[in-house]
C-alpha cells in the first residue's frame, strides 16, 4: 500500500482528510445494514411462500376407503386404511420339508399385524400398536387372533376422515397449518379460505330462446309477478367484456357464472 501520496499532504489536512473518510465509510456502512434488514426481511417473506407452496404440494394420502385389501407384503398382506388410520395384518406359514413324504408341512403360523397413523407427509406415520411375528402351531387359532385385532381396531375404520387425535395431530400440519379435509380432536373444522377466482363480466346467451341474460337480477325483475321456484340447469354461453372478482359480485350473479341458473 502507497501512502506516499498522503505523507506530502501534512498532518492537518490528512486529519481532515481521514475524517471525510471515516464519514464515508460509515455512510457507506449505513447503507449496507439497510440492504441487509431489507434482505432479511424479504428472504423471510420468500420462506413464507415456500412453506405455503410446500403445504399446497403436500398430496393426498393414499387408502383403501376402509376396505381390507391384499398387498405385496409376505408377512402383511392384507391393509386397511382411510385418511388418518392404516392397519396391515398377515399370517405366514413355516414349513418343514419331510423327507420320507418329500413334501413341506407346515410346522407353523406367525401372525404380524401393526395399526399406524396414516400420513400424508413423507417419513411420518407413527405406530399406534402392533405384533410382530406371534408364533402358534394351530393354524385356526392363529386366523382367530388376527380376527380379534382387526375387530379391536374396527373403530377407527369407519370414515373416510375420522377426527385426528390431539397426540397425532403434527402428523396431519405443514408448518402448523392442518392439512385440507381434516378435523382434530376437540377443535372447530378449519375453514379454507380461497380467494375469488378471476373471470370476465359478462352477458349470457340462452341458447333455446336466443335471448341474452344480462345478469341475474335483471332476469328476475322480468318475471317477477309470479314468484315461481325453480330447479334447472340452461345451456349459456359467456360474451362480453371486462375482467373482474367474484368478491365484488353478489350471490346470484356469482351462480349465473358458475353457469347453474336458479330461479325464484
Amino acid at each position: 500500500m502507497d501512502i506516499s501520496s498522503f505523507i506530502a499532504q501534512g498532518e492537518e489536512k490528512i486529519q481532515a482528510m481521514r475524517q471525510d473518510s471515516m464519514d464515508g465509510e460509515k455512510k457507506a456502512f449505513d447503507i449496507v445494514l439497510a440492504a441487509t434488514k431489507q434482505w432479511e426481511q424479504q428472504a423471510a417473506v420468500t420462506q413464507k411462500l415456500n412453506r405455503a407452496l410446500e403445504y399446497l404440494h403436500t398430496p393426498e394420502v393414499k387408502h383403501t376407503a376402509n376396505e381390507w385389501r391384499k398387498t405385496d407384503n409376505w408377512k402383511n398382506d392384507e391393509e386397511i386404511s382411510n385418511r388418518v388410520y392404516r392397519m396391515t395384518g398377515g399370517i405366514w406359514e413355516d414349513t418343514k420339508y419331510d423327507r420320507e413324504t418329500k413334501q413341506s408341512v407346515p410346522v407353523a403360523w406367525y401372525v404380524t399385524w401393526d395399526v399406524y397413523v396414516n400420513s400424508p407427509k413423507e417419513g411420518y406415520g407413527e405406530k399406534i400398536a402392533g405384533q410382530n411375528q406371534k408364533r402358534y402351531t394351530d393354524k385356526a387359532a392363529a386366523e382367530k387372533y388376527l380376527e380379534g385385532r382387526k375387530k379391536a381396531y374396527s373403530h377407527l375404520f369407519t370414515e373416510i376422515s375420522p377426527q385426528i387425535p390431539k397426540q397425532y395431530e403434527h402428523h396431519f400440519t405443514v408448518y402448523g397449518a392442518l392439512l385440507p379435509g381434516y378435523t382434530v380432536e376437540g377443535q372447530e373444522p378449519v375453514k379454507q379460505t380461497i380467494p375469488p377466482p378471476m373471470f370476465r363480466r359478462a352477458a349470457f346467451l340462452c341458447l333455446k330462446s336466443r335471448k341474452n341474460l344480462l345478469c341475474w337480477e335483471s332476469c328476475l325483475r322480468r318475471r317477477n309477478g309470479k314468484r315461481l321456484r325453480q330447479n334447472r340447469r340452461r345451456q349459456i354461453t359467456a360474451i362480453g367484456s371486462t375482467t373482474s372478482s367474484a368478491g365484488g359480485l353478489d350471490k346470484p350473479l356469482r351462480g349465473l357464472l358458475c353457469f347453474r341458473l336458479k330461479a325464484v
